[in-house]
């Protein structure tokens, strides 16, 4: 009896400790819709992360040409700017939790059973169409999540998210294995299954589980009587409004910037790091292993220490770490190891502060009220910003794979700049505030 009662002390006293983690304790006391919203996550992105790596090499098994490949990249992108405008507006006269389980489905499940099914480049044209679709759930959800919680969670909320996704990233090599076990077409076709399947289950649980938020009835209540086209040109106003507000403007520039960034690291990467440097392309797995367990790490132990509120050092910091990055992969030697490995550790360091930063300044720099229209507006702009950087960085990259992050060393200075100026003008305002 003593002992049990000594390891229950003990067990209680470690939980406490653990609990003394801003991140762990943001978990263990998850209230309202953040609560479902974040634990049911792993059923999206578990399917997701299975799929994801071998789409393109599905679509080329079923004799899909690259040119048609790219034209299905094409249609996805559109598809993805029309729904990003009309979701502002879908969200708030359908409401966060009803349009977030009716815009799941259009753009996952049916997408996935086009996937499962397909013959030709006209079914993966067709789910490309439906799949742009989760821009209007990347707001509904986003706001169906943090719309009632406590502004001071926010980066711990974001970082929870991402620790989900990273967690589900390491199912992926399951994929793998089947396929040298079934061949690829076999395999996808159930894996999409699978993810339809799993993916569904997610939708309807998280709308038994959730409310409409405080915001959203209001919002919805507002839009009642009032047509679809109506909300959408009086949208307008809104969009004027963003273009007025430095705040805004300054945030767009800034994570416009930051998603360059990301998607010029994510793209030419690995083709630096195998045409120029000679590193074989089979030791690429052991790179993003290092990156995926170094984030993991440093959500837990530097994300705690995160607060919105105070942004401009650790933003700082993280883009720094970029810029350190950035450098490394300018200079390194062809067939260096351990530069490459410290320049995925510094990555990593970076996006552990940085992802759940840019999503938690997102929300703080939008009208509470209008964060629905503003979102849809705000990430319509950032793709229109950023399509034309991937563009580019794919014409430096056919002169010298080490160019494109070249771009990304300059990108990166730019959004030291913004961040600044974004900081003062925050503190303008809220000094203006308590005036």
């Amino acid at each position: 009896m003593r002992n049990t009662a000594k390891e229950h002390l003990r067990m209680k006293n470690l939980f406490a400790r653990l609990r003394k983690n801003a991140v762990i304790d943001t978990l263990c006391t998850l209230e309202g819709n953040a609560k479902p919203c974040l634990y049911l996550e792993p059923l999206w992105g578990i399917p997701y992360n299975l799929y994801a790596p071998l789409a393109s090499v599905y679509m080329a098994a079923l004799g899909l040409s690259p040119t048609q490949i790219g034209l299905i990249s094409t249609v996805f992108l559109a598809s993805q700017m029309c729904w990003a405008l009309l979701s502002g507006v879908l969200t708030d006269k359908l409401g966060r939790r009803t349009c977030t389980a009716v815009f799941d489905c259009i753009s996952w499940t049916i997408p996935a059973l086009l996937w499962t099914f397909a013959q030709d480049f006209r079914w993966f044209a067709a789910a490309a169409v439906f799949n742009g679709a989760w821009r209007v759930t990347e707001t509904s959800w986003d706001l169906l999540m943090i719309e009632d919680a406590p502004e001071s969670r926010l980066v711990h909320m974001y970082t929870l998210t991402s620790i989900a996704g990273l967690l589900a990233g390491f199912v992926s090599p399951i994929a793998y294995f089947f396929v040298q076990k079934f061949t690829i077409v076999p395999t996808m076709r159930f894996i999409y299954g699978f993810t339809c399947v799993m993916m569904t289950s997610k939708f309807v649980i998280l709308y038994f589980l959730s409310k409409e938020t405080s915001v959203g009835k209001r919002r919805m209540e507002e839009c009642r009587g009032v047509s679809l086209f109506s909300r959408l040109w009086d949208s307008r106003k809104v969009f004027f409004r963003m273009l007025r507000s430095r705040r805004i403007l300054l945030t767009v520039a800034f994570v416009a910037c930051y998603s360059g960034i990301c998607n010029v690291n994510g793209t030419f990467w690995p083709l630096l790091i195998t045409d120029k440097l000679g590193i074989p392309t089979e030791d690429l797995s052991i790179f993003f292993t290092i990156k995926n367990l170094f984030m993991l790490v440093c959500y837990f132990v530097v994300a705690p220490r995160l607060d919105v509120r105070r942004f401009r050092h650790p933003v700082l910091l993280g883009l720094c770490l970029l810029i350190a990055q950035q450098l490394l992969m300018l200079l390194m030697p062809a067939g260096a190891y351990w530069p490459v490995v410290l320049a995925v550790v510094l990555e990593a360091l970076a996006l552990s502060i940085l992802d759940p930063m840019r999503g938690s300044l997102q929300m703080i720099n939008i009208d509470r009220e209008e964060r629905a229209r503003m979102l849809s507006y705000f990430y319509a702009m950032c793709m229109l910003t950023t399509s034309p950087l991937s563009w580019l960085a794919g014409v430096a990259a056919e002169a010298d794979r080490a160019l494109p992050f070249a771009m990304n060393l300059v990108l990166t200075l730019i959004a030291c700049g913004l961040i600044c100026i974004l900081w003062k003008e925050r503190r303008t305002d809220i000094d203006g505030e308590a005036a």
